[in-house]
């Protein structure tokens, strides 16, 4: 290429480049969740905390339902990763039901020395317990009765954030139902809160079932020596040996990570064991209806949490079930919407399913009594008017 013939197309690059940039774009915003701010008496400041609801949580094809609410430290790093992890976990569009819908609420440590060790003596001066009196004085009252909560909260922390977790659950268990202490800095004060673990797993404050999940890095370069793993090891042997029966725990090594990666696959593995049970097959579910109560009935028994089986579970039946190109059955589909209305009486989608379900099984004057109250829960489904429109005509 000769050099003036180089320096035309560079040019003309540049100058389509600069071009590109200058467009403005044009795009929908979409948002990822709601950022708070609010004074707090407890601490005697302003604090910040995010929260995301679930995708179905003002859908108008959805009854209301009730969410359990997951607590992530450090949010201005975890929250929107965590969330993401969550929807995806949980949310219709992925089809993918490991766990439930959940509310995730983000909260600002942003002085995390002072915040979370559990220490008057520690750095700024405010213990552990001062900040766990913020949360539970403040902040949960606060997300409880502003948003639809079950009585299940799942407490996430890292690092620093980890160790507060730890010593809620030996010090005030039954604030939380599930705790993911990732890699947590149980080294401090000497390895205090597990020396003295024996003795808090004795004592445990609750009869409630308490589900804790604590990971650690693999230790395998220094032998396990490293006091910061060796503190993790050892708390891991003192549960084996004296946690009670209402206390399910899981010691995760978490190879090819570092401090500092090991929190996402922590979440993913910690939520699957706090909601374990909760895992399904939307195909298993689908062929046998009948295994979705008992289900349901055995993770409240599993795991504390008592919920009904969600829309969302209905949902992918009644749409799988009444979908001419899936698998479609007149006599399945009546079976789960009708389950699905017994839980969710008002629930829009369930009556228009049910509409569906019923022409398949040649049945219109149901089907279009179905489609009319499902219009009448939902106004303006346009959809929903012409289905009616057209079994009227």
């Amino acid at each position: 290429m000769k050099p003036s013939f180089r320096f035309a197309a560079t040019l003309c690059v540049s100058v389509f480049a600069i071009g590109f940039q200058a467009q403005k774009p044009d795009g929908e915003i979409i948002s990822a969740g709601r950022k708070f701010v609010h004074h707090s008496n407890v601490l005697g400041e302003e604090r910040t905390y995010w929260v995301s609801l679930p995708v179905a949580y003002d859908d108008p094809n959805f009854e209301p339902e009730h969410y359990p609410v997951i607590y992530v430290l450090d949010g201005k790093s975890a929250f929107f990763p965590l969330a993401g992890l969550v929807d995806f976990m949980s949310g219709r569009e992925s089809v993918n039901f490991q766990i439930p819908e959940c509310v995730v609420v983000g909260v600002d440590t942003s002085n995390r020395e002072r915040d979370l060790i559990p220490d008057a003596a520690a750095p700024g001066g405010i213990a552990g317990n001062r900040f766990l009196a913020y949360l539970t004085r403040e902040l949960i009252p606060i997300i409880e009765a502003q948003y639809r909560t079950l009585p299940f909260r799942i407490y996430v922390g890292h690092s620093l954030g980890g160790l507060t977790g730890t010593f809620t659950l030996l010090e005030s268990a039954g604030v939380f139902d599930g705790y993911l202490a990732i890699d947590p800095s149980l080294w401090w004060n000497g390895g205090k809160l597990v020396k003295d673990s024996p003795q808090s797993l004795g004592r445990l404050g609750t009869k409630k079932i308490q589900r804790y999940y604590l990971s650690v890095v693999d230790g395998a370069d220094d032998g396990g020596q490293n006091a910061h793993v060796k503190n993790i090891h050892q708390l891991g042997f003192s549960l084996a040996a004296n946690a009670p029966e209402n206390l399910k725990w899981k010691l995760d090594v978490i190879p090819g990570t570092d401090h500092s990666s090991i929190p996402l696959l922590s979440w993913y593995n910690g939520l699957l064991f706090v909601f374990q049970g909760y895992d399904l097959s939307h195909y298993g579910m689908m062929q046998n209806p009948d295994a979705i109560e008992p289900h349901f009935a055995e993770l409240a028994k599993r795991t504390g949490l008592f919920m009904d089986p969600p829309q969302s579970i209905f949902w992918i039946l009644a749409h799988y079930l009444t979908t001419p190109n899936r698998y479609p059955d007149a006599a399945k589909a009546l079976k789960v919407i009708h389950m699905g209305l017994k839980y969710h009486p008002q629930s829009p989608y369930l009556h228009e399913k049910l509409g569906a379900a019923n022409e398949i099984a040649k049945d219109p004057v149901r089907a279009l009594e179905s489609y009319q109250t499902a219009l009448k829960l939902n106004p303006g489904n346009t959809a929903l008017e012409e289905k009616i429109k057209k079994l009227k005509s």
